[in-house]
């Protein structure tokens, strides 16, 4: 009997653990994931800091020309187009954030 409630109490401390994170694991392809996740570490248990993860996980992440304006060294027109293009693709879905990361580093060399 003792048995029983050992397996079954981890598996609760399991299933809580998993649904205290669930906005770190919902951030993990986003760029600020390393911030969400500590915030869902230290602040989740204040039910308000969970939610504030939970909402900051589900923000869309903005677009490359939301950062890449004129008066940016290297900048030009060609390039913010190019960006415009490859981040429609991947919010479209055509491309995983591998691919989308990649080309992101080839059209901006070493300003990314």
């Amino acid at each position: 009997m003792n048995f029983i409630f050992g397996i079954a109490g981890m598996m609760g401390m399991a299933i809580g653990a998993l649904l205290y994170f669930i906005p770190a694991i919902i951030a993990r392809e986003k760029a600020d994931f390393k911030l969400i996740f500590l915030l869902n570490l230290f602040l989740g248990w204040t039910i308000i800091g969970w939610i504030w993860a939970l909402i900051w996980s589900f923000e869309k992440e903005k677009a490359p020309l939301d950062y890449y304006k004129s008066g940016y060294p290297g900048y030009t027109t060609e390039k913010a187009l190019k960006l415009h293009e490859l981040y429609k693709q991947f919010d479209a879905g055509v491309i995983t954030k591998a691919d989308y990361d990649k080309a992101l580093k080839e059209i901006l060399g070493d300003l990314s």
